[in-house]
């Protein structure tokens, strides 16, 4: 679709498969034929993260940039962001260890939700109602082996319509 638009405004196009792309560290520009920029649309958060680290290597215009991926794909680093910036959103609690986590819940009530400190399309957000609920899932998340699985990122739950909301904004307005 996007690909399609550019073409109708006059633009040269072309897609890059990110997962068959080598590049190393004696890669240099004129190794590729990456056009003028490129538009990351990885669907892999960390492929496309280091994929835009590895084309600014090479000097090549990457939307987004990866200083700007590394935050929008952090939940914790973009609340920060938001909240430093007086966005509006729901409170939100970091702890980095299982017990801090149990006290921040014991402390704020339920409900709350936890979510994956990184990570999109919904998944691993769960509500937790009650304090049963909370201690199986930082008991399952204790147990797991990835890292960011002990740092715990929890919100308010806000009552919605049963679907995801998203707005895109360019400046002040929401488009």
């Amino acid at each position: 679709m996007l690909q399609k638009e550019a073409a109708e405004l006059g633009h040269d196009t072309s897609l890059i498969d990110a997962k068959t792309t080598q590049i190393n560290t004696s890669s240099q520009i004129q190794d590729f034929d990456f056009g003028d920029i490129v538009l990351e649309r990885c669907v892999s958060y960390y492929r496309g993260l280091y994929f835009t680290a590895c084309l600014e290597f090479l000097d090549i215009p990457v939307i987004n940039k990866f200083n700007v991926s590394t935050i929008c794909g952090n939940k914790i680093l973009t609340s920060m962001l938001l909240k430093k910036n007086n966005i509006p959103t729901p409170k939100t609690y970091f702890s980095f260890s299982a017990d801090a986590a149990r006290e921040n819940l014991d402390k704020v009530g339920y409900p709350l939700v936890i979510k994956p400190v990184i990570g999109s399309w919904g998944r691993n957000v769960i509500p937790l109602k009650d304090k049963d609920t909370a201690d199986a899932i930082i008991e399952q998340r204790e147990i797991t082996d990835g890292p960011l699985d002990r740092i715990f990122y929890l919100q308010e739950m806000v009552d919605r319509p049963p679907r995801d909301i998203r707005v895109i904004t360019i400046g002040d307005k929401a488009v």
